[in-house]
This record gives structure tokens, C-alpha cells and sequence, in this order.
């Protein structure tokens, strides 16, 4: 299954985008604010999304982003979806995931993980390298 645009085009912009990488700074200033408590469904938010995925979950996963983008690249063809993918947060060439997930990811697609990616953090995955992982995986499964 294909994902990516009609016409298989090779995307040039970033293979991985940082949305939000926790730094020292910023979790002691967290900490400070917070009194060191944040809510308990934050923390179980956090927690589901540094867990590894296995394979299996992890392909699932993938072919329901891959299907998001897709939904979002066809409603990117007029001003009103334009608008929405704006509001929903949904891109059409980018994939969210936890730096776990991404690592997991990239691993699939048989790309050397950067040094910079952490579990906690949150990136953008260009969709053709989601596309590839997804591909990947798909012709190894078992049936």
C-alpha cells in the first residue's frame, strides 16, 4: 500500500524535524513550576510513548499515520482542508512521533539513528521515509 504522492516524487526537505526535545534546562524549569508533580494522565501519556513498540504494533501504527497524512495531502488540495490540517495539527508530508517510536522507525527503514533524538522527545519523520520503514516491514512479515 502507497502512502505517498501520486506521482512517487522525491521529497528534499528534512528527513527528521524536532517538535520538542527535552533539555536540562528546560525539565529543571519544569520541576521548579510544577513543584516536581505533573498531572497523572501526563505522566501515563509520557510513559505509552517511550514504551517500544513490537513490530507488529509498531507496522500498525505506521500504516494509521501513513493513512492520516495521506487524508490530510488530499484535503491539502483545497483552502477549507488547508485550514483544517492547520487546526488539527495534521501535516501531509510529515509523520508525529516519540523519539522511541522514531528510533524504531528508523531502524526499519535501515537508517542510522542520529545521536540527538531521545526517547521523551517528540519529531516530525519525513512521510517518504515512513513509507520506506512501512514497505520494508511489509515485504518481511510473516503472513
Amino acid at each position: 500500500m502507497n502512502f505517498g504522492g501520486s506521482n512517487g516524487s522525491v521529497h528534499l526537505g528534512a528527513i527528521i524535524k524536532v517538535l520538542h526535545g527535552p533539555t536540562p534546562t528546560q525539565k529543571g524549569i519544569a520541576n521548579a513550576v510544577l513543584a516536581g508533580g505533573a498531572s497523572f494522565l501526563s505522566a501515563l501519556s509520557r510513559a505509552a510513548d517511550i514504551v517500544p513498540l513490537d513490530e507488529g504494533d509498531l507496522f500498525r501504527m505506521l500504516h494509521f499515520k501513513l493513512d492520516t497524512a495521506r487524508k490530510a495531502r488530499q484535503r491539502s488540495r483545497w483552502f477549507g482542508g488547508r485550514l483544517y490540517n492547520k487546526y488539527s495539527g495534521e501535516d501531509p508530508d510529515y509523520l508525529p512521533l516519540s523519539g522511541t517510536h522514531l528510533r524504531q522507525t528508523l531502524k526499519m527503514a535501515d537508517i542510522e539513528v542520529p545521536n540527538f533524538i531521545v526517547p521523551s522527545g517528540i519529531y516530525l519523520l519525513r512521510l517518504d521515509v515512513g513509507q520506506r520503514a512501512y514497505e520494508r516491514y511489509a515485504l518481511q512479515r510473516p503472513s
